[in-house]
């Protein structure tokens, strides 16, 4: 059984998990950088990239948005994102709106899941999700908000993605997760100093199955994302 963390922000050394490394795209760097760090990656090892709201600005989100359409046609580089929406940071609140859309367009374009940052913004992404229709998965990375979002998100179709919050007790992720269907559950470590087998063990006892179970559903929902939206990963053809 393999574990599976959907977002990362660091490789981790072992081969007992897939893991998808977020590239946080910017035209500080060119595409060569990109490609470079792609090509060093091991087999269990892919990406997402996108142009996360933190790092907009007006002079250079054309030539970033260049850059991620380039990266993103890598056959290793699996989704589009993070991107979103955060209310908590300074960046022009139009520019973030725009980046947003233009990028959810390009993920169904291309047939990548989209892995959404969203901070105070849910009303503002489950709007685009019903106007736009996506044809690819639109999935909420780092979960820990109240029951009442969550109930709106998965009843939008939203996959959802837990870390590190589930290692307390009291948080957000921890109360709701067992409201999440298995379906729609996805665990990740993000860029938080903490182990996925950790996470898959606290979500296990939450939710009061095996770990080789959650193990088994959350690598059968990415096969299911990526196979039904993207070219086949090599990992799709282990063993169980």
């Amino acid at each position: 059984m393999t574990y599976l963390d959907i977002h990362t922000h660091q490789f981790r050394a072992t081969a007992e998990s897939i893991e998808v490394l977020n590239l946080m795209v910017t035209s500080r760097q060119e595409l060569d950088h990109w490609l470079n760090i792609i090509h060093q990656a091991q087999a269990h090892q892919y990406f997402s990239a996108g142009l996360h709201p933190w790092d907009l600005t007006s002079d250079r989100v054309e030539k970033d948005f260049a850059v991620l359409s380039e990266v993103l046609l890598h056959p290793k580089v699996l989704m589009l994102g993070e991107c979103g929406l955060d209310r908590n940071t300074r960046v022009d609140w139009h520019l973030q709106m725009q980046s947003f859309e233009k990028q959810a367009h390009l993920a169904s374009q291309l047939a990548k899941p989209l892995i959404i940052h969203c901070v105070r913004s849910f009303p503002e992404i489950v709007r685009f999700k019903q106007q736009i229709k996506p044809t690819v998965p639109w999935l909420i990375h780092g979960f820990n908000n109240n029951a009442q979002i969550l109930h709106q998100l998965l009843n939008n179709q939203f996959y959802v993605s837990l870390g590190s919050a589930l290692l307390k007790n009291d948080s957000n992720a921890s109360k709701g997760i067992s409201t999440i269907p298995i379906e729609q559950l996805f665990l990740e470590t993000d860029d938080k100093n903490c182990t996925i087998s950790s996470i898959f063990v606290a979500a296990s006892k939450l939710l009061d199955v095996s770990v080789e179970y959650l193990q088994e559903k959350i690598y059968s929902n990415f096969n299911q994302i990526v196979l039904g939206h993207g070219q086949k990963s090599d990992d799709s053809k282990r063993e169980s």
